[in-house]
């Protein structure tokens, strides 16, 4: 793996999260995909030029599966969700999200944003700068920096490599699952052929059948909590940094950030469960880690908010 050294959405309700529910969808899209491309995947190991941190992508002839479960969870969730057509709120948005792509230096591709009619406080973005607000979110929001500071959020994401990087931890993960059930099955049948009449060997051979079940859920779920919830966990600490760079380049005042986590951490803090065990820093975190690096990048002047500084626990 590359030596991932440092240079230095959250869904407020108790009803299940639209957010993570459409990225288990698109990660199941990819996921058909994954392991196919695996078979003839290049790892990878360069430098985001944003985040000054090494990252591994597995590039493949079947990358183009990732574009396309992103286009087709973008072209679900439209559908299974209802749009809303409201200048007040899109003809909004569209001018947020212009003022911040041009601040992350990527005003010349071409953006789609969607304000979802449900009061749901959440947002999205899916890979080929796919960006979705519920009107939730947005009404939620006192003013246009903190909208910003959201959209900066979400940009930063893109900016930040993150889904082609989660989509090579899946990869690698199914790869290294798929192996540790091949070979605890091969140790179990070779044990099985011992058996000395028809009637143990099959029933040594159902319970190895089910203990490399047992060990293949047991591997999923540590792979999940050793690799890709705490790299989630950095990735949205990433992105709330990049995402204040690029709020204080479009001309939005950065600490408005601080002020939507601090007001999502006084609403959410009664209903989320354990933060070891989620993909989002607490909003408390979130807000207190904001503050101290944007304080720390305003004194550099004009020399600020060129790197970013990940908190070494994080």
């Amino acid at each position: 793996m590359c030596n991932a050294h440092q240079t230095p959405t959250t869904n407020i309700q108790a009803k299940p999260d639209p957010e993570t529910l459409y990225r288990r969808q698109f990660l199941k899209y990819a996921g058909a995909t994954s392991m196919i491309a695996a078979g003839g995947a290049i790892a990878s190991c360069a430098t985001n030029a944003e985040t000054g941190r090494s990252q591994f992508i597995a590039l493949s002839p079947s990358e183009e599966s990732l574009a396309q479960a992103a286009a087709q969870s973008w072209t679900d969730v439209k559908r299974q969700t209802p749009t809303s057509n409201d200048p007040r709120y899109t003809g909004r948005l569209r001018n947020i999200g212009s003022r911040i792509s041009q601040g992350a230096g990527r005003a010349d591709q071409t953006w789609d944003y969607a304000v979802f009619d449900e009061d749901t406080k959440n947002a999205f973005v899916l890979p080929g700068n796919r960006v979705g607000f519920y009107k939730g979110m947005m009404d939620f929001t006192d003013n246009d920096d903190q909208i910003a500071a959201i959209m900066g959020h979400e940009v930063g994401h893109v900016t930040g490599a993150h889904a082609q990087e989660r989509y090579s931890q899946m990869m690698l993960g199914q790869l290294a699952i798929a192996g540790g059930t091949i070979l605890a099955g091969s140790q179990l049948s070779k044990r099985c052929r011992k058996e000395t009449s028809q009637r143990a060997y099959n029933d040594c051979m159902n319970s190895a059948g089910r203990n490399t079940q047992y060990l293949q859920a047991a591997l999923g779920m540590g792979f999940q909590l050793g690799v890709v919830l705490p790299y989630g966990r950095r990735q949205e600490l990433e992105s709330d940094q990049l995402g204040a760079k690029y709020m204080a380049k479009a001309g939005y005042d950065p600490y408005q950030a601080v002020r939507l986590w601090e007001k999502m951490g006084a609403e959410s803090s009664a209903s989320r469960g354990p933060e070891f065990l989620s993909t989002h820093p607490t909003p408390e975190r979130r807000a207190q880690d904001l503050s101290d690096y944007i304080t720390a990048q305003q004194k550099l002047g004009s020399r600020g908010f060129e790197q970013l500084d990940i908190p070494a626990d994080a």
